[in-house]
């Protein structure tokens, strides 16, 4: 620390991840990051599976999910997927396109080094292993308690993340001081996770547990695509992940199992052959998994009546059941939810109710689809913050 707890600072971003980051390395104020963890973006280091997947080429507003849908489009205009490569690219960090426009590098450790490096480079001093215990507004600057002491600042940029990942560090410290200031929350949730069925088909996803398929899952107002992966409690995987940030607690979902396939037909076709469903599906779907699938209704197909016939065939594309929970924060990419965007100001993250506060990334109530829409949205909300803060 090169200044005495008693001056105020310019600016004090609590959370060094991944928007706390940005945002420091995005104006040269004299600023003070504050970060509970004994180290800079950690679970920034293991996002993408260690390769950070930090933008996606085709994003817009419509990949987001918020109490206020338009509430992203702001930022999402002033900072797009090409100001981070251009980032990159300066920097000769090499990336490469895997999917769908899903941007990634071949080491996240490689990014938290450059926005560390970024963020010195514009006059923040960072102070680890230390725990903000509250944050109070005096006059025209605010009082930052810590485990080390007290600091001063004239802005505060909360960017501490939200529940997921609690293994890492993560802590619900920006929602409790939303709340201690009297600013309104959106109810938070896991989001990106997996889900918990229930009782027999728990057992039965416990037999499969490490299988997987490609299929499609409906939730009320949304269909996904992709692979869908067992657990030994439920569902997992990209399309179950995408389906439960649209999922309400207590829905239904429709699996898809056979997408593209019509299970009647195939299983009417086939209906004088002495073999199961499932062998006659074998060209589709794992005999494994089509048999633990039908259970009782695994019937050679020759002795199936009509009424089995149909049976099977809308439990192969239309199994319905109702999750009983998800998989938990542990599991969740995300936490949905947040602070309200309607106490936001939009164009620089500024609370509309205490001037010089400022919330970013995933403590906002805007929660993107997999596929680094989240990480973009960490870029994009803390750069916008940090223009508004340069011209202070």
């Amino acid at each position: 620390m090169n200044q005495k707890q008693t001056e105020i600072w310019h600016t004090i971003i609590i959370g060094a991840g991944a928007s706390g980051l940005f945002c420091a390395g995005s104006f040269s104020a004299s600023k003070l990051v504050l970060e509970h963890n004994d180290r800079a973006g950690k679970k920034l280091s293991v996002t993408g599976g260690g390769k950070c997947n930090f933008t996606n080429l085709f994003l817009s507003a419509t990949d987001y999910v918020s109490s206020q849908k338009h509430f992203c489009k702001n930022a999402l205009a002033a900072f797009k997927p090409q100001h981070f490569t251009d980032i990159l690219a300066q920097e000769k960090i090499p990336f490469y396109e895997k999917e769908k426009g899903q941007l990634f590098t071949y080491d996240a450790k490689e990014v938290v080094k450059l926005l560390e490096k970024r963020a010195k480079k514009q006059n923040s001093t960072f102070s680890y292993n230390t725990q903000v215990l509250s944050i109070q507004k005096e006059k025209d600057f605010f009082r930052v308690q810590t485990s080390k002491g007290v600091f001063y600042a004239y802005h505060v940029v909360v960017a501490a993340g939200g529940l997921s990942y609690p293994a890492l560090g993560a802590s619900g410290f920006a929602f409790q001081a939303a709340q201690s200031l009297g600013i309104n929350l959106i109810p938070i949730r896991p989001a990106l996770v997996g889900f918990r069925l229930p009782e027999p088909w728990r057992n039965i996803c416990r037999s499969l547990a490490g299988n997987s398929l490609s299929c499609t899952v409906k939730t009320q107002n949304r269909e996904e695509n992709g692979q869908l992966l067992f657990t030994h409690d439920g569902i997992s995987g990209p399309v179950v992940l995408q389906s439960s940030l649209f999922h309400k607690e207590g829905e239904k979902i429709f699996i898809n199992f056979l997408p593209q396939k019509d299970a009647l037909a195939i299983l009417k076709n086939n209906k004088n052959k002495k073999e199961t469903f499932s062998k006659i599906l074998s060209a589709f779907i794992a005999p494994k998994i089509s048999r633990l699938i039908l259970q009782e209704l695994d019937l050679p197909a020759c002795e199936a009546t009509k009424e089995i016939l149909h049976r099977a065939a809308e439990r192969l594309n239309r199994f319905e059941c109702t999750p009983v929970a998800t998989a938990g924060y542990t599991k969740a990419e995300v936490t949905a939810g947040g602070i309200d965007p309607q106490t936001i100001d939009s164009h620089c993250m500024q609370s509309k109710e205490i001037n010089g506060l400022f919330f970013i990334g995933e403590a906002l109530d805007v929660t993107g689809r997999l596929g680094g829409f989240n990480l973009h949205w960490a870029w994009a909300s803390a750069y916008v913050c940090a223009q508004h803060l340069k011209k202070e």
